[in-house]
């Protein structure tokens, strides 16, 4: 527990996140956060005391990563997540999905397929990897934040997603970009000889 609480202390930024997750089968959570809170207590961890309310305490069935996304799309979650950050990429990602099955011309993904409708001015969420910007290549990097800057400036709401949350592992097998679309585009008219298609 105490590394756990290290670990905590050293990586959360706590006036950029939202709230932290304590997910577990049975009491884990509970002995943790009890534990954690003594602990602030007597060693007067202000951080810790000040933002109690940040932590949500969460049942998942397994310690596993694989299991967040169980956690993120349980509804009694969703309602004390509404605004933030997660719940609104699993959200987009979902939706992402279903349009790719229902209205494929308005889901894209590749650079160029979402470049493409950004110049069409027909992207309305761009969603994209942290991964991207961490390439080693300067001009990988240079590319993708000129897209999200110039989805900005054309109204387009951004989601930048974690590559170490499960909807970011699923974002980058899609090519760690894609977009959803205010109209639908043809992309059979598209000729940007891109590795990875669009949705159709």
């Amino acid at each position: 527990y105490q590394k756990i609480m290290d670990s905590v202390l050293r990586h959360v930024d706590f006036n950029q996140v939202k709230c932290i997750l304590l997910a577990s089968p049975g009491y884990v959570k509970d002995d943790f956060y009890e534990f954690m809170m003594n602990k602030a207590q007597q060693d007067q961890l202000k951080d810790i005391i000040k933002n109690k309310s940040m932590f949500l305490l969460v049942h998942s069935s397994s310690g596993y990563k694989h299991d967040l996304d169980e956690v993120l799309k349980s509804p009694n979650l969703q309602s004390k997540l509404a605004d933030t950050a997660a719940l609104k990429e699993v959200e987009a990602l979902e939706l992402f999905f279903k349009m790719l099955h229902v209205d494929p011309d308005r889901a894209y993904y590749s650079y160029n397929h979402v470049k493409y409708a950004l110049e069409q001015g027909a992207v309305e969420t761009l969603m994209i990897t942290d991964s991207l910007f961490r390439s080693n290549e300067i001009s990988t990097r240079k590319k993708y934040v000129k897209l999200v800057e110039d989805c900005r400036e054309a109204g387009a709401e951004v989601l930048i997603f974690s590559a170490l949350h499960v909807s970011g592992q699923q974002l980058e097998q899609m090519s760690g970009v894609a977009a959803l679309l205010r109209f639908p585009l043809n992309a059979d008219d598209i000729e940007l000889n891109d590795p990875v298609a669009s949705g159709n």
